[in-house]
């Protein structure tokens, strides 16, 4: 039930992650599952593409290699992520003049990262081809759409969350997410 309230962009996740004595496994699922999807299609677009890693063609790795290499450091890229939206929405929420409670944010942002799955595919397609036009991928022209599905799932949960943690009115709540946004997209045009 969790997840289909999550999907329906419902109030109820965000105070299950806040009140929950299971919340912590839901967030580590989470995390896991977001960095193994990731991982998964970063190795599945490897083998579309081919090439080499570190000297030895693509062709010659056993998937299972191919796969526990790219999962594995996928869930640490998830972790890091998430870590990485806490501090910035924790910032943006203190500006907001909301209280700022690390705690109850981090739980809140892990139930965000399945919002954001339908934008994993154009994120890993763009780590393996970088930015250059190579080999199509599976079903490429539907990365882009997706994306931009993830980020709105993504901004419109981010903002019943910092809701239901902070309490903020819908003016400071749009500000943080408006701040988080601002900041998230300046990184952007940098890297």
């Amino acid at each position: 039930m969790v997840l289909a309230d999550l999907f329906l962009l419902r109030d109820a996740p965000y105070r299950h992650a806040c009140e929950s004595p299971r919340a912590p496994l839901w967030i580590s699922g989470f995390l896991i599952a977001t960095g193994c999807l990731y991982g998964a299609l970063v190795a599945t677009f490897q083998r579309a593409v081919g090439g080499e890693i570190q000297g030895f063609p693509l062709s010659d790795v056993p998937d299972w290699i191919l796969y526990a290499g790219n999962m594995i450091p996928g869930m640490l890229i998830a972790v890091v992520v998430h870590a990485g939206i806490t501090i910035v929405v924790w910032l943006m929420v203190k500006g907001a003049s909301g209280r700022g409670q690390v705690v109850f944010l981090y739980r809140v942002t892990a139930y965000l990262l399945p919002l954001g799955v339908p934008a994993l595919p154009l994120i890993a397609a763009t780590t393996v081809t970088g930015a250059s036009d190579g080999v199509p991928l599976p079903l490429e022209v539907a990365y882009t759409p997706l994306a931009g599905l993830g980020l709105c799932l993504f901004i419109i949960g981010l903002f019943k969350a910092i809701r239901v943690v902070e309490g903020l009115s819908l003016v400071r709540a749009a500000l943080a997410v408006a701040l988080f946004s601002l900041f998230s997209f300046s990184l952007l045009l940098i890297i």
